[in-house]
């Protein structure tokens, strides 16, 4: 029986990165509707942050600062999985991990970390299928309620029924 979601989380120790969408292994520029898309959605992310926030709260963790450099890396990743459709943290062909670039240019240090979801279905259910996934793994859950990350950003691209959520997680800021 297949499941309507691919999960992948990545824990990685970072370098240094560029805030700009042919640093994350594009192929082509993204398009007008994409860049569209990817503004329309920016809420889906702020929930998904508050709802993390509020889960760590009630154990007793510290929150994450949201932050909007960490938007914007979450959400260049999220587009290219999406445009180029694959799931990771390596691209076809890529050599590197874009993720770690883009955050390290950005200004963060310390851990970075970066969790990667495919939801197949509504949008009106993704924030609670992606954190119920994420939750219910216990890799996934150990990156995302460690209290050593102080800041977060996600970034959410899809259409119809199938979305690509990409978390963004950095111990240390600019």
């Amino acid at each position: 029986m297949s499941q309507p979601w691919k999960l992948l989380l990545v824990g990685l120790a970072l370098a240094a990165c560029n805030l700009n969408a042919d640093d994350v292994g594009q192929r082509d520029a993204p398009t007008d509707e994409l860049a569209a898309t990817r503004q329309s959605l920016a809420p889906m992310g702020e929930i998904l942050l508050v709802r993390v926030n509020h889960d760590r709260d009630v154990l007793g963790l510290p929150a994450l600062t949201p932050s909007q450099a960490l938007n914007q890396v979450a959400s260049l990743r999220a587009e290219d999985m999406f445009t180029r459709g694959y799931l990771g943290p390596i691209g076809p062909g890529d050599e590197s991990v874009p993720a770690q670039d883009l955050m390290a240019v950005a200004g963060y240090k310390g851990r970075l970390g970066e969790l990667t979801y495919e939801y197949l279905g509504p949008l009106d259910s993704l924030v609670d299928a992606t954190l119920g996934a994420w939750i219910a793994s216990d890799v996934h859950r150990v990156l995302l309620l460690d209290s050593g990350y102080q800041y977060t950003g996600a970034g959410v691209i899809g259409e119809a029924e199938r979305w690509i959520v990409v978390m963004a997680f950095a111990e240390r800021g600019p």
